[in-house]
């Protein structure tokens, strides 16, 4: 089940990056030109003039770099956040989900940083770059490595971790909120709510983003602009005024809601085609219920099928029943399946008294603690 999460976690971020590749063209081109002599007039007028000058494919330069990292950025950004809320002491609560985001984006930009100054480069060259031409995304790294060494290499990085503790703690809430918000999602309210956190996160990490692009498109000329963070904010205040933190934010918007709306939409289906598993749990009398977890990834509801048995090992057999359910989750520890299962089991019943907690002496398959 850990395969199937994150296979369907690296297609979710793929067909994500495929969607709103071009508007992260258009927003990069935006937040980097020059504003004494500006080539755009608007989102529109950007769209208009790189297809005129590039097609279609100008659009997609530099998706190679995104394209690459997306599983193992899928696989960081999961896996920290998993982990970080399964161990907290109320995994459930909006605080776990905040402080689980933010370790997340933290740990993240590590990988995102060189990934996207890569990225940036790449889609700047044509308008910034009149004689070297990269051929990808490795010919365009080795070429940093090389002329800026390994510091040139995790150019942006301050700001990246600065974008993204913010942008991914927002993002995970506002989901969070979103699906408890409905009991039962379907794949439309998965796309809506997916697009809707992401422009949220964005709403909050948008300006610090124009900073970082700035920073990263900086010394592809002949001589480098800014010396830091502060530098940059500085000149780039004195020439525009504050309306420089908006640059590209039309292009951004756009971008944040389809690629977050395709990315939720393609993991659940992905989940749905490959785990069509109904689960039997002894219970007492005949009914079907529902288990949503809250995962952002996986809001993948299961159908457990619940049947009569009269074994004295009732509550044993339901408790495990539910752990192994939660294969998908990440939300979830040992401690939810475990009240589930109180009230689930009828305490009038002989065979439902027993110590549950003393009943879990096997490793749970999701991974939490016993």
């Amino acid at each position: 089940m850990m395969a199937l999460d994150f296979a369907a976690g690296c297609l979710g971020g793929a067909a994500g990056v495929l969607v709103g590749h071009p508007f992260d063209t258009i927003k990069v081109h935006l937040q980097t030109q020059n504003p004494k002599n500006p080539l755009y007039r608007g989102t529109f007028h950007c769209f208009k003039t790189i297809v005129a000058k590039d097609s279609i494919g100008g659009l997609y330069r530099g998706i190679s770099s995104p394209m690459g990292g997306v599983a193992l950025v899928n696989a960081i950004i999961f896996g920290v956040y998993g982990n970080m809320q399964r161990h907290s002491s109320d995994p459930n609560s909006i605080k776990s989900h905040f402080l689980a985001g933010s370790a997340a984006g933290l740990a993240q930009s590590v990988v995102c940083s060189p990934m996207e100054l890569v990225k940036t480069r790449l889609q700047l060259q044509s308008q910034m770059m009149q004689h070297k031409q990269f051929r990808g995304a490795l010919h365009c790294f080795s070429h940093i490595f090389k002329t800026e060494g390994f510091r040139g290499v995790f150019r942006g990085i301050s700001i990246t971790a600065l974008r993204d503790l913010p942008g991914f703690s927002s993002y995970f809430v506002s989901y969070e909120l979103l699906l408890k918000a409905s009991p039962n999602p379907g794949n439309l309210y998965l796309f809506t709510a997916g697009g809707i956190a992401g422009v949220i996160s964005w709403i909050l990490s948008a300006p610090i983003d124009v900073i970082k692009s700035r920073l990263q498109a900086d010394g592809m000329g002949e001589k480098q602009q800014y010396t830091g963070i502060r530098d940059c904010l500085k000149q780039s205040y004195k020439e525009e005024g504050l309306a420089f933190l908006t640059r590209g934010m039309c292009s951004t918007l756009l971008r944040a809601f389809f690629i977050n709306a395709a990315c939720f939409f393609v993991v659940s289906w992905t989940l749905k085609i490959f785990d069509r598993r109904t689960v039997k749990v002894d219970i007492p009398k005949d009914e079907r219920i529902t288990i949503s977890n809250g995962s952002p990834l996986q809001s993948l509801v299961i159908p457990i099928v619940i049947h009569r048995d009269e074994s004295k090992n009732h509550k044993a057999n339901v408790v495990k029943s539910l752990i192994y359910t939660g294969a998908l989750s990440d939300a979830m520890c040992n401690s939810d399946f475990i009240e589930l299962a109180n009230e689930l089991c009828d305490d009038g019943d002989s065979y439902c008294n027993y110590n549950v907690e003393r009943l879990i002496d096997f490793p749970s398959v999701t991974g939490t603690e016993k």
